[in-house]
């Protein structure tokens, strides 16, 4: 079996989607889908959601060891692999010991509810036995935007959840989605984003800018003019609210997707004022 039919063996899928800041973590399918499934701007979750048995795990594991031995991190793909109980992942954990040795660090994708469905000692023994870090896609800070688009939590559970997690040592890298409340509600957006965010201690924000999947119920919407899409514009200076009112400390603030092209990186609060010229200065070339 060649390299190549090694990996297509253990994968679902022919391509992969790790986190920016995971790229160069070996990656370990144990579920797929989402838990939930209903937000109505997602198109990612097209699987139905599950949990691979242990034995899949573990093969996979042992292909996956011949392939990446040296990595010392492992990201546990399926759109909110921490669903699975603690013990679950206490149990790939131990095997991978057995497998990749060298494995010091595991992350994976996780929603607000998986968090808060486990006590803090659980989460206190997860993070002893390597789990570092969690990519969660918080969306937005207002609630009135959470419950339309039907993320299934309110910007008070993240905040718990999130405190949760800094009491534990996990790490967690947040998503947050330009856009997501359309023409209308857009500076509610940006400031109540900002508000909750400036609650926590993200070590890094992404932002990836609405995008409208047909068959989605949003994409109908905005079909229906029940959504109001915002241009690329409107977009960078919902952004640049949110950029201005952001208080975080010690957290990389990031958008890859500013008009499809450019990417804006800064440290916060240390180059917050840059990222302001760098959104200021896109925004000037948009006029142009």
């Amino acid at each position: 079996m060649t390299r190549e039919e090694m990996y297509q063996s253990i994968y679902t899928h022919d391509t992969i989607y790790l986190p920016p800041h995971e790229q160069t973590a070996a990656a370990l399918e144990v579920a797929l889908g989402c838990s939930w499934h209903k937000c109505t701007f997602c198109d990612f979750a097209k699987d139905e959601f599950r949990i691979h048995p242990i034995d899949k795990i573990e093969h996979n594991l042992e292909i996956l060891a011949k392939l990446r031995p040296e990595d010392s991190r492992l990201f546990f793909l399926g759109e909110n692999a921490f669903f699975m109980s603690t013990e679950q992942i206490l149990e790939i954990t131990e095997l991978t010991r057995r497998y990749m040795p060298k494995v010091q660090e595991y992350a994976m994708y996780s929603r607000i509810d998986d968090i808060l469905r486990k006590p803090q000692e659980e989460l206190c023994r997860l993070r002893k036995e390597g789990v570092q870090a969690l990519h969660i896609g918080v969306e937005s800070g207002s609630d009135s935007i959470l419950e339309e688009r039907k993320k299934g939590v309110t910007s008070e559970q993240i905040v718990e959840a999130l405190y949760n997690l800094d009491r534990a040592g996990i790490d967690y890298y947040l998503t947050v989605i330009p856009g997501l409340g359309g023409r209308s509600f857009s500076r509610m957006h940006a400031i109540e984003t900002a508000r909750m965010l400036n609650r926590v201690h993200p070590r890094n924000i992404w932002c990836l800018k609405l995008k409208l999947w047909e068959d989605t119920p949003l994409y109908k919407e905005a079909r229906a003019g029940t959504f109001e899409e915002m241009t690329p514009e409107e977009i960078l200076r919902e952004e640049r609210l949110l950029i201005e009112n952001l208080t975080v400390t010690d957290c990389l603030f990031e958008d890859t997707t500013v008009l499809d092209q450019f990417t804006i990186q800064g440290m916060l609060p240390s180059q917050k004022e840059e990222l302001l010229r760098a959104v200021d200065y896109l925004l000037s070339k948009i006029k142009l």
